[in-house]
């Protein structure tokens, strides 16, 4: 069993379940609880959508436990493309900042938490000529790079015929 959310990459990068998951019958007309699980270009992690991208059950937590999971949502970037675009923005404290803007490429499947198996894989583009209105960046990242990401309401309607009855 998977004790965090961060046990459950190994699900979407190599197709290993947890043989102690709840079992997925697709036949049974309830919600099949899923996490959703990130990966923007280095490493794995959980996201947990805003409230209102998902209706409520769908997509487990921060405070859910990852055992609880039927299935594992997997978005992860695959590519990125510089638009040319170069936006003029700010830093905390008003000094003045350009971010480049990227264009990417992401790959989303739905997989069987329990057995690994993926039941659905898609691959997309996200793509926007617009500048963000801000960005958060972690200590060593380049904060000179906006990486246009996939939402919640991209793929919405790809994830919901496996998870809602």
């Amino acid at each position: 069993m998977p004790t965090s959310a961060l046990d459950l990459e190994r699900v979407c990068t190599d197709g290993l379940g947890y043989a102690g998951m709840p079992a997925y019958d697709r036949t049974k007309k309830t919600v099949h609880p899923a996490m959703l699980m990130n990966n923007p270009g280095d490493s794995w992690s959980q996201f947990e959508p805003p409230s209102g991208d998902f209706p409520r059950g769908w997509i487990l937590g921060y405070a859910d436990k990852p055992a609880e999971a039927e299935l594992v949502v997997c978005v992860e970037r695959t590519k990125s493309t510089p638009t040319g675009k170069v936006c003029a923005m700010e830093t905390d404290d008003g000094k003045p900042l350009k971010i480049r803007t990227y264009d990417t490429s992401y790959r989303l499947s739905v997989v069987e938490s329990r057995t690994g198996e993926e039941l659905y894989e898609y691959t997309g583009d996200a793509k926007s000529d617009e500048c963000p209105v801000y960005i958060f960046t972690s200590e060593g990242e380049d904060k000179n790079t906006y990486y246009n990401e996939v939402r919640p309401k991209d793929y919405r309607k790809r994830v919901q015929p496996f998870i809602a009855p």
